[in-house]
């Protein structure tokens, strides 16, 4: 929203091309993992050959004088964030792995791996090919539409802009069958969670795909692929980018700190001879010292448990009252994400050349600064969940709570009108959430079945892949037949 206007909401021709061939690429991953796999791989291969002769030919043909001072970041740090903020679409892709839990032998132990691996090369490679593009041409000769192309071609190497168009194309195409290959899996996901129509929940017996999904995705995609044009779809899907990975980032804090739903609460009280032994003498007398001595041991099991205060921020409940373990953490992330848009907001608001900030604008600021500072710190004054793990995030809450602010911050660069579309995305999930999936959820729920992830030991006596096993539990649950069984 940083001084732009509004520009036209669809394309100016049609791109039957660019609908074609997602409907084409979702009836090729309704064939099953493995050919898609296959494909994809192979045009993975190929890409990254381009990349390696993008990256070579950008050293030879380099002139050091493109990053001069004059030349370099010409449009300053603001113009840095409003690319970024387009371009972070680039690093969607990863997300695709996470959905392919149930098609690995090992997710536990390959899912984060292959996450980590991923995103370095990719990082890596987007960095060596936006140097050797700037450093070949300078950034006002840059072809918008056929940047490297050009770019060698006005430097006397013609056959380059052809291998590089084929690598351009193949990159394009496993950027597709990512997306494709992600948003059935999430719909199937959601479904089984009961947030969306549970047809959406079944899975192909032959393919072991989600082939409705997958349909309906496909569908979506070529008709918003053949209505809109590039500029609008990377603003529209980087804001939906950003604001996944603002929640997740927020789940991960939250998870940090929420107690096991099967671990209940350290407690005294409500033991069975509590009940049944009956009131002794003097109890009256002595009701001051007992409720004084119950308040001192309720402060020192605040320390024990995840999700409950450490023992040198006890003299917070005074501030936080009676919360449940892992209540306190939820509503300061959430005033902790509040702050970072009021803080990102009037940081842009400030740096208008038209905007003459006054002395309460900068005293708002600093109040939002201290908020945002002040929730951190209650965040951290709670104890982590303990559980150990093969890969955990670090450094929590930091890293999360710096993820929420940088992914704010470059939300607040786009366009008004991919606000617009947000907000219209937006209220389309509201009503599907208020309406059904609020009232179907398993989230809070303990049924007697439930799917899990296949295991290795399963996958080696010939499971198929990419299902889910559904395991009856029985029912702990025993009938009071009258009130001796309180007694008992």
């Amino acid at each position: 929203m940083h001084g732009y206007t509004m520009a036209e909401p669809l394309g100016t021709i049609p791109d039957f091309l660019a609908a074609g061939l997602c409907l084409a690429y979702a009836m090729l991953l309704a064939l099953g993992v493995k050919c898609s796999a296959t494909v994809n791989s192979f045009l993975t291969t190929i890409n990254l050959g381009v990349m390696g002769l993008v990256i070579g030919l950008g050293i030879y043909y380099a002139k050091l004088s493109n990053w001069s001072c004059d030349n370099f970041m010409p449009f300053g740090f603001s113009g840095v964030l409003a690319g970024a903020a387009t371009c972070f679409y680039a690093f969607v892709g990863f997300d695709s792995i996470a959905t392919s839990g149930e098609e690995a032998r090992d997710p536990g132990y390959s899912i984060p791996r292959a996450t980590l691996f991923s995103m370095a090369i990719v990082t890596i490679g987007y960095m060596l090919v936006g140097a050797a593009l700037t450093l070949v041409v300078p950034y006002w000769e840059i072809n918008p539409t056929a940047a490297l192309p050009e770019a060698f071609s006005s430097r006397g190497v013609p056959w380059a802009k052809y291998v590089i168009s084929v690598g351009a194309l193949c990159g394009m195409t496993t950027t597709l069958f990512g997306s494709l290959f992600s948003l059935p899996r999430t719909m199937y996901a959601m479904a089984n969670d009961g947030l969306l129509f549970g047809f959406l929940g079944h899975v192909n017996e032959r393919t072991q795909v989600p082939v409705l999904n997958l349909a309906i995705s496909g569908s979506v995609s070529a008709l918003i692929a053949l209505l809109f044009d590039l500029q609008h779809l990377v603003e529209f899907m980087s804001i939906g980018t950003f604001l996944a990975y603002t929640i997740v980032s927020a789940s991960v804090i939250i998870l940090r700190y929420r107690p096991e739903k099967n671990t209940p609460p350290p407690s005294n009280a409500g033991t069975p001879s509590s009940l049944t032994s009956p009131p002794t003498e003097g109890a009256d007398s002595n009701s001051d010292c007992n409720s004084v001595a119950s308040a001192e041991s309720e402060l020192l099991d605040l320390s024990e448990g995840t999700g409950k205060l450490k023992s040198r921020y006890v003299w917070l409940v005074n501030f936080l009252g009676n919360c449940k373990p892992g209540d306190a953490v939820t509503g300061s992330v959430m005033v902790y994400t509040a702050s970072c848009i009021f803080l990102c907001y009037l940081l842009m608001l400030i740096s208008q050349t038209y905007f003459a900030p006054d002395w309460w604008d900068y005293f708002v600021l600093a109040n939002v600064v201290l908020l945002l500072i002040g929730s951190l710190i209650v965040i951290s004054a709670h104890q982590q969940n303990s559980s150990t793990g093969k890969f955990r995030v670090p450094l929590v809450p930091i890293v999360p709570a710096l993820s929420i602010l940088f992914n704010v911050g470059l939300m607040f660069h786009l366009s008004l009108l991919t606000w617009l579309r947000f907000l219209v995305w937006m209220v389309v999930g509201m009503l599907i959430y208020f309406l059904y999936g609020i009232h179907y959820s398993k989230e809070a729920a303990s049924p007697n079945s439930y799917s899990i992830l296949m295991a290795t030991s399963e996958a080696g006596r010939g499971a198929k892949w990419g299902a889910t096993l559904r395991v009856n539990q029985k029912s702990d649950k025993v009938p009071i037949l009258d009130e001796e069984d309180f007694v008992h």
